[in-house]
C-alpha cells in the first residue's frame, strides 16, 4: 500500500511541483510564477512525461495571465516544442547538464521578447536578474524531478 502511494506520488509529483512554483510568486524572485517553466521545460523536453504537453500548454496561458503578456510564452512554448519534435539533428534528452544550455536559449529568448516590450534600464536589469535567477535554479530543481524516476 505505502509503496504504491509512494509510486504515485512520485508520478504526480512533476504536475504538484509547477503549481507549486506558479502558484509562490514573489516579485523579486518568482515573478510571475517563472520558475514553474522549469518542470515543463524538463517533463516536455528533456524527459517526457505522459499527458504533460497540454498540463505545460495550459500553465503558459496561466503565466501569459500572470506576466501580463499576450500569449509570448505560450507562442515560444509551442513553437519550441514543434521545432523540437519536426527536426532529428538535435537530441535534447541526451545533453549535458540535463538540457540546461537549451533551457537557457529558451528562456532568453523569450525573456528578451517581455524585455524588448518596452525599453528602459529597470526593464533590462529585471531581465537579467529574472534570467540569472531561473537558471539557478533549474539544476537544483530538475534534480529533485529526477529523485522520483530512480
Amino acid at each position: 500500500m505505502m509503496h504504491n502511494f509512494i509510486k504515485y506520488f512520485w508520478t504526480a509529483f512533476p504536475f504538484l511541483l509547477t503549481v507549486m512554483l506558479w502558484r509562490l510568486s514573489v516579485p523579486w524572485l518568482n515573478p510571475g510564477g517563472i520558475l514553474a517553466i522549469i518542470p515543463m521545460f524538463y517533463c516536455s523536453f528533456i524527459s517526457a512525461r505522459p499527458y504533460f504537453v497540454p498540463f505545460s500548454i495550459l500553465f503558459c496561458f496561466l503565466m501569459d495571465y500572470s506576466f501580463g503578456t499576450v500569449f509570448i510564452w505560450t507562442l515560444c512554448y509551442c513553437v519550441y516544442y514543434a521545432v523540437m519534435n519536426i527536426q532529428n539533428v538535435i537530441d535534447l534528452t541526451h545533453t549535458k547538464e540535463n538540457g540546461l544550455f537549451a533551457f537557457m536559449v529558451f528562456l532568453g529568448i523569450v525573456i528578451s521578447l517581455i524585455s524588448v516590450q518596452s525599453i528602459n534600464l529597470l526593464n533590462f536589469i529585471s531581465g537579467v536578474l529574472t534570467f540569472s535567477i531561473t537558471c539557478a535554479f533549474y539544476i537544483p530543481l530538475v534534480r529533485l524531478i529526477q529523485g522520483g524516476q530512480k
